[in-house]
């Protein structure tokens, strides 16, 4: 008999186009409501399915009518982005697939009234980019207008307000002058350090610690992913790990938005690695690792010494440049050693979801150090960071600050 595939649950909702295990028949199905859009622009992923953190590999059976949560009418669960760069509006985050989904539809309704064609969205978009432009535009605030008269997901998250109420994140408190300029026929604002020049929020930063006495490094995710990438390589490019596969891609190293034809690389990568469900599969081998780490006489020359194994590792976590190493080996010779394998052992426990949310600066000045994320006026704590600061707080015991700059008043 035909299954009517009753029970079902999805692999990976970050999908753009979901696939749901059949637990009756086993099959990988895709909702048929979506059969059109995926084939027309992300025909790739209608092959094969990744499950969310194991990365176990399905293969699709086919595509099933009433498979997802909406054509069941089931309330859809929101499954938001992280607040990153470009992508920190609370619409964009929450109703990322949705904004695609109706970017896909636009794209599809104009190839169609203009007798194009194209084999995905990629190149769609590189056919018609001002086109395309404009489609994303009108599908992002499609979905602003739905969720202001019926909202689908709730937006509410946990304010900086309410966060710093019940984790003491010290908070540093400076005016400087604000400007607003015109670049590439948009207004954007600028702050003005001492010298007069226009800067980014975080030079006014940098240049109010060196005033004190301290040299400041761009800290983010630069410290992690090379610290990572190095004192962990060997236990997560293992080839003894049945999961570690050559992956092959362009490399980071002199990657730019207009220099994207790098040379090809190959990296050995576990198909799970940066999930909570790698870690636990990998913890012996990456515990033995940190045990060496926290026996080792000194972590600046383990960095050095397994410097030429990690390179292709941090590479793909695009923390092999100069700049990158340096920062790195020099934040090695100022941060007490527990505090190093503390930030490594707790990363990598989860690292896709504690990559982000480093603050932007390291200062230092003879022993004393700290680590401060910069913030303007409107600028609030992303979730990542209120993760961070917490842990570092609370657990690792880790100096660090809010740095606000606000608006100078003029008299």
């Amino acid at each position: 008999m035909k299954c009517k595939h009753s029970k079902v649950h999805c692999l990976n909702h970050y999908d753009t186009f979901r696939k749901y295990l059949c637990e009756d028949c086993g099959g990988v199905f895709i909702c048929e409501c979506e059969h059109q859009l995926a084939v027309a622009f992300l025909p790739h992923q209608v092959r094969l399915a990744n499950e969310y953190g194991t990365r176990k590999r399905y293969p699709v059976t086919g595509f099933a009518s009433n498979i997802c949560a909406k054509c069941r009418g089931e309330k859809e669960e929101a499954y938001p982005r992280a607040a990153i760069y470009g992508q920190k509006g609370k619409v964009k985050r929450y109703y990322w697939r949705e904004i695609f989904k109706t970017y896909c539809e636009y794209a599809l309704d104009w190839l169609q009234r203009n007798s194009e064609q194209v084999k995905d969205i990629i190149e769609f978009q590189a056919k018609f980019p001002n086109v395309a432009k404009d489609l994303k535009k009108r599908a992002k605030k499609c979905w602003q207008t739905i969720h202001r008269q019926s909202p689908k997901y709730d937006l509410k998250e946990e304010t900086e307000a309410s966060f710093l109420s019940r984790v003491q994140v010290p908070v540093v408190k400076i005016e400087a002058e604000y400007r607003q300029v015109e670049k590439r026929g948009q207004r954007i604002g600028k702050w003005i350090n001492q010298c007069g020049e226009l800067v980014a929020v975080e030079e006014i930063a940098t240049e109010w610690y060196c005033s004190k006495g301290y040299t400041v490094l761009e800290c983010e995710r630069k410290f992690i992913s090379a610290w990572v990438g190095t004192f962990l390589a060997s236990p997560i490019q293992d080839c003894n790990d049945a999961r570690v596969r050559p992956v092959s891609r362009n490399s980071t190293k002199g990657w730019t938005p207009n220099n994207r034809n790098t040379r090809l690389i190959s990296i050995l990568l576990p198909e799970d690695f940066g999930s909570a469900e790698y870690y636990k599969r990998r913890e012996v081998a990456i515990q033995g690792r940190i045990h060496e780490m926290r026996i080792a006489g000194n972590l600046r020359t383990l960095f050095d010494t397994l410097m030429a194994e990690g390179e292709s590792l941090r590479d793909y976590l695009w923390a092999d440049g100069d700049k990158t190493i340096a920062v790195a080996r020099k934040a090695l010779n100022i941060l007490p050693k527990e505090i190093v394998v503390s930030t490594v052992e707790w990363a990598i426990q989860d690292f896709w979801h504690r990559q982000p949310g480093w603050p932007d600066l390291f200062a230092y000045k003879g022993k004393d150090f700290v680590f401060a994320e910069v913030k303007s006026p409107h600028d609030k704590l992303s979730l990542e960071q209120m993760n961070w600061f917490k842990w570092a707080i609370e657990q690792a015991h880790i100096p660090c600050e809010i740095y606000r700059v606000e608006k100078m008043l003029r008299e």
